[in-house]
């Protein structure tokens, strides 16, 4: 057997079975609702006549969805399983979604976008803990593909959203076709959820249940890997369109609508950049698209003229689009058999940066400009690679022992 590069580490391909394909369409549907959620707030905001700072609660209120739900995650799944769990998710969304459209109350559309975000956290949760447990080395490249095809069906939300406007349905028709997903969803699912339960998805499971106890430092680590990265691309898809106003003199529609390169390279980086994870190192990869990120933003941050800050923002996209799936899948891993625990405080983790990084870009903005606010965007890259560096979690880790790549047939 030749020796194989220490940073090679080809994985098991992915087996696409039919919960996984489940699991891959789920992740889609909450991609398809949150960037349809996104351009639906300052729709609302015109027709009831809001400022932007009452808008803007819609936003803290599927924060603190994401948040509250995190926490309740892995209690909720040791007692019902996973499979229910997912299910519960489906329902939960779109309760969430009948509520935030079907009403005009300020205090029920923030009561829809809580219950809509607690929804789709739970699809997060459950799908994030079962991709890893159900496929061991191979989770880190089916992680990445159910969030490039989340990302991808997410560039279908505001056009959906758009559509509606503009042939006189309505901004509410875009989201509520997310639960029309969800139903299909479900019937193909059917009565047997057991399969997405996994050997840590049910406390009745053998050789035995998901552990209690603290969770090792690693987990924690890896987790404010994951809160930089969730940071880092909730500052660009909340004030990108800023930055692109200030910098390139774009109106504020067009500067919106600028923001699929983004997007756009967001979904291209998960499809095209999953086969990577299964031959090189994950946390190699990693800490490369952070610095690929580095160099979009210098783009772009550097520019003056439209064409290449979009172009900046094209590679950002193409860096952050591995990001999350990857720092999910390694704080998952490194929770070492709690992954309903570990996929449940990633969302909390989602929901504080979510809150925490636009917040300060915003503040600081506000005394030294745009521009020089986000310069946050690098530093937080910087810090996740040091992270990355100081605490590797290695996919192995995952299930069984290392497996050289020429011992792997194709």
């Amino acid at each position: 057997m030749t020796d194989v590069p220490a940073r090679i580490v080809t994985a098991p391909a992915v087996v696409r079975d039919r919960a996984t394909w489940l699991a891959y369409f789920h992740i889609g549907l909450f991609g398809y609702f949150l960037y349809a959620f996104g351009p639906s707030i300052a729709l609302l905001r015109d027709e009831r006549g809001y400022t932007r700072t009452v808008a803007s609660l819609h936003g803290s209120a599927m924060a603190l969805g994401a948040v509250v739900v995190g926490f309740l995650a892995v209690h909720v799944v040791r007692r019902t399983g996973r499979g229910p769990f997912l299910r519960m998710g489906s329902v939960t969304l779109a309760a969430g979604l009948l509520l935030y459209t079907g009403f005009s109350s300020l205090w029920v559309t923030l009561l829809g976008a809580f219950v809509a975000s607690g929804g789709g956290t739970m699809i997060m949760v459950g799908v994030n803990a079962f991709l890893p447990d159900h496929h061991g080395p191979a989770g880190p490249r089916a992680m990445s593909e159910a969030h490039g095809l989340g990302a991808t069906m997410g560039l279908l939300g505001p056009l959906a959203v758009g559509l509606g406007v503009a042939i006189g349905w309505g901004w509410r028709v875009g989201l509520l076709a997310t639960i029309v997903g969800l139903v299909v969803l479900e019937v193909a699912r059917g009565r047997n959820t057991e399969q997405f339960d996994g050997p840590h998805g049910h406390p009745d499971d053998e050789p035995g249940h998901a552990p209690h106890g603290p969770l090792p430092r690693r987990f924690w680590l890896a987790m404010a890997v994951f809160g930089v990265c969730a940071g880092t691309e909730f500052c660009l898809t909340l004030w990108g369109s800023d930055l692109l106003r200030d910098r390139a003199g774009l109106g504020a529609s067009a500067a919106a609508a600028s923001l699929v390169t983004l997007v756009g390279g967001m979904a291209v980086g998960r499809v095209a950049g999953a086969p990577l994870v299964s031959r090189f190192d994950p946390d190699h990869v990693l800490a490369a698209t952070m610095g690929l990120t580095v160099v979009g933003f210098a783009i772009a941050w550097l520019s003056a003229a439209p064409v290449p800050m979009l172009v900046g923002f094209a590679v950002i996209g193409l860096g952050l689009g591995l990001q999350s799936p990857l720092a999910i899948g390694r704080a998952v891993i490194a929770a070492e058999g709690q992954a309903d625990r570990g996929a449940g405080l990633t969302s909390v983790a989602a929901g504080l940066a979510s809150g925490i990084a636009p917040f300060l870009l915003a503040a600081v903005a506000d005394h030294l400009g745009v521009h020089s606010a986000f310069l946050i965007v690098p530093a937080l890259m910087v810090a996740g690679i040091l992270l990355v560096r100081a605490a590797p979690v290695p996919v192995t880790d995952a299930v069984g022992d290392a497996v050289p790549s020429d011992a792997v047939p194709d």
